[in-house]
């Protein structure tokens, strides 16, 4: 009886010992989740955006109707569904974070507040889903692009940015026509075209100094 009696206690204090170890560990196992199915409806919308000119989706259930996503992925640290975010939160996000600042920005990631905010109202007036985020704000273990909270954690689809000098803006040319010279321009001097004359002035015919004047012929 005793000796049951310790080997429940050394159990009981194994388990004591043994179950943070786990919770963390299946902790971490949720947050990867937790970025894979965040990472599915970036990518979702980014599909979306390139069949519909750059137009964000309506709503998340507009991607699975479609087929941009294979199903209504569920927030594995809440067990309910993400909150969208919306253009119109990122960018206001944009404008508070980052005050004074023109041009393009990258892509926001909407404070707390703004990110489960209107997650009952219409996404159709507000610009579009462009991004999930997690409805729970506890603190999370891993950190992700800086964030300590779960809610934090955004996942938002960011066009890829133009490469500079792909676009045929001014001065530049067409693969295969650099050089060409315009209709009705001269040529200059160079393999297999005309060469300048040394002595004469533009235009003027070409004479060559060392070419032998020819006989002169009878009676002459």
């Amino acid at each position: 009886m005793a000796a049951l009696l310790v080997a429940l206690s050394i159990m009981a204090i194994m388990m004591t010992v043994t179950m943070p170890v786990w919770r963390q560990l299946s902790q971490r196992e949720k947050e990867e989740e937790l970025v894979f199915r965040g990472l599915q409806y970036a990518r979702a919308i980014g599909l979306y955006e390139r069949k519909y000119a750059n137009a964000p989706p309506p709503s998340i259930d507009v991607l699975v109707q479609q087929h941009f996503l294979r199903k209504k992925y569920k927030d594995p640290i809440t067990n309910d569904d993400f909150a969208p975010i919306t253009a119109v939160q990122a960018a206001a996000a944009t404008a508070t974070q980052q005050p004074g600042r023109t041009g393009s920005t990258p892509a926001a990631r909407p404070p707390a507040s703004s990110a489960a905010a209107g997650t009952s109202r219409s996404t159709g007036s507000q610009g579009g889903v462009t991004g999930v985020a997690s409805k729970s704000k506890d603190t999370s273990i891993r950190i992700y692009n800086g964030r300590t909270h779960y809610n934090e954690w955004t996942f938002v689809y960011a066009p890829p940015a133009p490469t500079p000098g792909s676009g045929g803006g001014p001065g530049t040319t067409t693969p295969g026509q650099r050089g060409q010279p315009q209709r009705g321009q001269p040529q200059q001097g160079g393999p297999g075209g005309p060469r300048p004359n040394p002595g004469g002035g533009a235009g003027a015919p070409f004479s060559n100094p060392f070419r032998v004047p020819p006989a002169p012929g009878p009676g002459r």
